[in-house]
């Protein structure tokens, strides 16, 4: 297929270049049938402006409260101790995880009345406790990852369709330029291959973070990052004493994209245990600033993303939702090991 590129933002440039052609699909090959749609709504800053952030509306036991989208979540769900308690959920000890700090933590609590878009939840649904946040709490897309999961930032809707499907079949929305990008899923969280002025590296979604993150590490190796440069004209002042720097490079690309000029992040980013020297952290976080432009279906069996400029306006999404026998389409921790987290700077200090 030929190239194309154009321009779609006017704080970044980002090239569609490279495009993959979808399967042709027989005529009896059905698209993937929606089991859930939720309204996204945008996380308003301390100061009052759009934080870039995006919250997720969930009731609990009779009480909707709004959680944080979190793609960086990990495996497991998040809700401060005290929400835990005023709404009355059980409490749990019997689960090891790490809280969104990286230290060890016990608490799980659970609530029986759970509602989530157009399901209902059929079992108690658990929560990792954690002694504060910014939100009413987190849910994780690591926790979602069953069914196909549609982020749509255009017309702010968090979709699952079901996984059954042909390959390719995916794309229900209109759109210009597609970019067809391979993805692991580690730990919950969605790894891809990208380039930094050229450099390989490995990069993580993370709708949690508002910003895109370069490890310092990485940034010193490879670029000869130095904390003593100054920070690019009209961008935010370094914070030396978080290990904070503001930097701009050329070309952050990965399959089919390629963003020109980023503004980002430079500092120490951390992935799970603080103990566990073993523990890889991403090189890189591709944050809200970036992503908040984007539509990106996430095809489960395939993972593969498909990535496209997020289209203004009512999301052309089929009317009927049929919820699935299995009972995805749902936040659903994996309490089988630990949940590991790193600590970019949306998450307490």
């Amino acid at each position: 297929m030929k190239g194309i590129s154009f321009r779609v933002l006017s704080c970044h440039a980002l090239a569609f270049a490279v495009f993959t052609a979808l399967p042709a699909h027989a005529k009896d090959c059905a698209p993937p049938k929606l089991e859930n749609t939720v309204k996204m709504e945008a996380i308003v800053s301390p100061g009052g402006g759009d934080s870039g952030e995006v919250a997720l509306p969930i009731t609990l036991s009779g009480v909707t409260k709004k959680f944080l989208f979190d793609t960086g979540g990990g495996t497991m769900n998040y809700i401060p101790q005290a929400l835990a308690l005023s709404l009355g959920m059980f409490r749990s000890d019997n689960f090891a995880a790490l809280d969104v700090k990286g230290n060890k933590f016990y608490g799980v609590a659970g609530a029986r009345n759970v509602r989530f878009g157009a399901i209902t939840a059929r079992e108690p649904v658990l929560f990792q406790l954690v002694p504060d946040l910014a939100f009413d709490g987190i849910l994780s897309a690591g926790t979602m990852t069953s069914d196909d999961l549609d982020m749509d930032f255009g017309a702010m809707r968090l979709n699952f369709f079901s996984a059954d499907h042909c390959e390719g079949n995916v794309v229900y929305w209109p759109q210009q330029a597609l970019a067809v990008v391979p993805v692991s899923l580690t730990g919950g969280h969605f790894e891809v291959a990208t380039t930094l002025d050229g450099h390989a590296l490995t990069a993580v979604i993370d709708t949690g973070s508002p910003w895109t993150i370069l490890n310092v590490a990485w940034a010193e190796k490879n670029l000869g990052f130095s904390p003593e440069a100054p920070p690019p004209s009209g961008a935010p002042k370094d914070e030396p004493d978080k290990e904070i720097y503001f930097r701009k490079y050329s070309a952050l690309s990965f399959p089919g994209i390629t963003i020109t000029n980023p503004l980002v992040v430079v500092r120490p980013l951390q992935f799970g245990d603080r103990d566990e020297t073993i523990t890889r952290a991403p090189d890189l976080v591709i944050g809200m600033e970036v992503l908040r432009h984007l539509h990106l279906y996430y095809a489960a069996n395939e993972k593969k993303l498909y990535i496209s400029p997020a289209t203004q306006g009512p999301s052309p999404l089929p009317t009927a939702i049929a919820p699935s026998s299995s009972g995805h389409a749902w936040p659903e921790g994996d309490w089988s090991a630990y949940s590991k987290v790193w600590d970019p700077i949306h998450r307490p200090h």
